[in-house]
């Protein structure tokens, strides 16, 4: 098995997993399931963010200076932006549904 540091597993997160989530939210049907991604996944993803970046900066002092995501300011920036981006789509579905669109 694969162990990745806490750089490129917050590399991942930021590269992959994010543009995943928001591209899943604009497929989706269920504006519930968007509404839990704001208030629930974001959130936990974001804590386990600043854990990596705690051993990240125990491991590596200047790691922050060197890889960008590797910041706590980075970290909130990247979340801050996507948890936007997921309210205005979920805000455009929630609009859609109640003018007899899908959604909801």
């Amino acid at each position: 098995m694969v162990t990745l540091d806490p750089c490129e597993r917050l590399k991942t997160i930021k590269n992959q997993l994010i543009p995943s989530i928001l591209s899943s939210a604009t497929l989706e049907t269920d504006t519930l399931d968007i509404k839990a991604a704001i208030e629930e996944t974001l959130p936990e993803l974001e804590m386990q963010c600043y854990k990596l970046v705690d051993r990240c900066e125990n491991k590596w002092p200047d790691c922050g200076k060197e890889i960008e995501i590797c910041s706590r300011e980075k970290i909130k920036d990247l979340f801050k932006d996507t948890r936007e981006k997921l309210e205005k789509i979920w805000w455009d579905k929630e609009k859609m549904a109640g003018e007899g669109g899908e959604g909801v």
